[in-house]
């Protein structure tokens, strides 16, 4: 049986974009579309005056769903829409289960009804699947142009640890990559000396060297091994400076697609969300794909 592809919509530009890559995707995959709306839980408001209001609604979500699912079968793509009633967050992580994949937007419509916007972060740390979500403004026509030494045009980018391939985002964004045409950039994160005290240039070089050493050897073991599996598929790897959350985000400005697990090796098992995601998945301007991780 073939997975649905959830969407959240609430009829704002920014779910209207998801709307718009989720259909593109479900045309991709041939997967049918499930075009999910919340009308929020029920307020303390009058009963008398409460249910005009959730009548009219209703009413609204009613009309919104109709134009999603209607714009989706005019591309082409077997689609259904889901008016339920509850928290924003709750009602996609439900709809998760049986899913393939979650696309939304970063933000929504403000207001009573707590829409996408301000539950893109819950929805990508609580979700049963990989959950894309769309940055604001974001315009793929309109990326940076860099030299091809600085550019991650025509990649995937997933950033890499000390857990490899055994982080769930990397084969996941290698089997995107190889799905979609796409090449596959395999990045790790060292810290610039600019963040350590010394004076020496001799050193810092020294210091700096030490540092990328290791790193370029786990790019090259991750991308060996994930050429194993993916013999078609084009991978190069990158040792980008700075804070690890900041490389991210510069690398998103070039990118097709930045995948990511919502945590990483050291990640405490507290958190349902590391801090380099929460901020990579904050600042980003390319889609980003966020990859349960770390679940027992």
């Amino acid at each position: 049986m073939t997975q649905n592809i959830v969407v959240a919509y609430d009829g704002s530009e920014h779910s209207e974009r998801a709307l718009d890559w989720a259909i593109t995707e479900s045309l991709e995959r041939q997967a049918p579309l499930k075009i999910v709306l919340s009308t929020g839980r029920q307020t303390g408001l009058d009963q008398s005056f409460y249910g005009a209001f959730a009548e009219a609604l209703q009413e609204e979500s009613e009309r919104l769903a109709k134009h999603a699912v209607e714009k989706a079968r005019t591309a082409g793509v077997k689609a259904q829409g889901i008016i339920e009633r509850g928290d924003a967050a709750g009602v996609v992580v439900f709809e998760s289960k049986d899913a393939a994949l979650v696309v939304m937007g970063k933000r929504g419509h403000h207001g009573v009804r707590g829409r996408v916007g301000s539950v893109s972060a819950a929805v990508a740390s609580h979700s049963h699947v990989p959950v894309v979500i769309l940055p604001e403004g974001w315009n793929p026509q309109e990326r940076e142009s860099r030299p091809e030494s600085e550019s991650f045009a025509g990649c995937v980018v997933v950033g890499v640890d000390k857990l490899g391939t055994r982080n769930a985002a990397v084969p996941l964004a290698a089997r995107y990559a190889t799905e979609h045409g796409l090449r596959l950039a395999v990045v790790s994160v060292v810290p610039t000396t600019s963040y350590l005290p010394m004076n020496s240039y001799e050193l810092e070089r020294a210091v700096q060297e030490q540092l990328k050493a290791p790193a370029k050897e786990l790019t090259e073991t991750v991308a060996q091994e994930l050429r194993g599996d993916f013999p078609q598929l084009e991978i190069i790897t990158r040792v980008l400076d700075g804070r690890p959350a900041d490389a991210l985000v510069d690398a998103s400005r070039t990118a097709e697609l930045m995948v990511m697990g919502t945590r990483g090796y050291g990640g405490f098992r507290g958190l349902l969300m590391g801090s380099v995601s929460q901020a990579v998945l904050a600042d980003t301007e390319s889609p980003v794909m966020v990859v349960p991780t770390g679940r027992s």
